[in-house]
């Protein structure tokens, strides 16, 4: 399955594999009883049963919730700080200076 390796944000193949059973039953009362000592799925046949919607949600359930290289092809800053981010918090000016100054009665 394509995806983005949340490390590096290039592409990643992340190989899926699921071996799930499902067992059917003909009403919800059944699924009930059957459920706690089942090893299986237990699901209610219906009208409205989907094969596809079922396929769907095992698929995005096997998933990765955070899909990456085991090693990425390019390398990856890994590092927080930013060179210029104390000199820039050095530089800006605190906001309670002028009301320092208004108080005093003098002009900053």
């Amino acid at each position: 399955m394509p995806m983005v390796c949340q490390r590096c944000m290039g592409p990643v193949d992340v190989d899926l594999s699921n071996d799930q059973s499902f067992r059917f039953v003909a009403n919800e009362a059944a699924a009930e009883l059957e459920d706690e000592e089942a090893e299986e799925d237990i699901l209610v046949m219906s009208q409205e049963f989907n094969l596809h919607d079922l396929i769907e949600d095992e698929v995005l359930m096997a998933l990765p919730v955070v899909p990456r290289h085991e090693t990425c092809p390019v390398d990856v800053k890994l590092e927080v700080v930013d060179a210029g981010f104390e000199t820039a918090l050095a530089e800006k000016l605190n906001p309670f200076a002028a009301l320092a100054s208004l108080k005093s009665g003098k002009p900053s």
